[in-house]
């Protein structure tokens, strides 16, 4: 029973760290692999290794470095594998590349973390509001049927909302505390 709580305490941190990196992976990947199905592949491959591999990740280096580091040397893999499928990039531009990748997405979590906290100081209809929208998918006809008003007024709000939103992102991204 012990080995089980470890084994799928790993296996959520895995797939949090995982949630946190896809983006920034898949980004790199298709941006150095002409082919969408080659590119896909590469990440599949990828998320593989990754997952029988993660007891070898050394928590102190960023996770998301560590999966394109590991992507890219997928597409190491796969470019010797198929050399007749050129790559949009040369080996140096791609570790410029994967380096940049790392150094934006540590922006990217600055940035959702004031996003987070930004969508705390709302009010409660407006985070109802932007929960219908984007958590349920609701379009403005059923928000405005929701809450009983007019489609133009859900769009005006949403416009109003996403507007207040940007400026606390701005503000606490710049250190003002908001």
């Amino acid at each position: 029973m012990p080995y089980d709580n470890v084994h799928s305490s790993k296996m959520t941190d895995l797939a949090l760290q995982w949630g946190k990196a896809k983006i920034s992976v898949s980004a790199f990947v298709h941006s150095v692999v002409l082919n969408h199905h080659d590119a896909e592949d590469v990440i599949q491959a990828t998320v593989s290794y990754i997952a029988h591999h993660y007891d070898d990740y050394d928590p102190s280096t960023p996770f998301e470095a560590w999966a394109i580091a590991v992507a890219r040397y997928r597409i190491m893999e796969q470019r010797h594998q198929n050399q007749r499928k050129p790559l949009l990039l040369g080996e140096e531009a791609m570790d410029a590349l994967s380096k940049a990748m790392v150094g934006e997405a540590n922006g990217v979590d600055d940035r959702l973390e004031a996003l987070e906290h930004c969508i705390g100081k709302l009010s409660d209809r407006h985070r109802e509001v932007l929960d219908m929208r984007y958590t349920d998918q609701c379009s403005r006809q059923a928000i405005a049927d929701s809450l009983n008003i007019k489609p133009q007024s859900v769009s005006v709000l949403l416009r109003k909302v996403r507007q207040a939103l940007a400026e606390c992102v701005s503000r606490r991204i710049g250190g003002v505390s908001s």
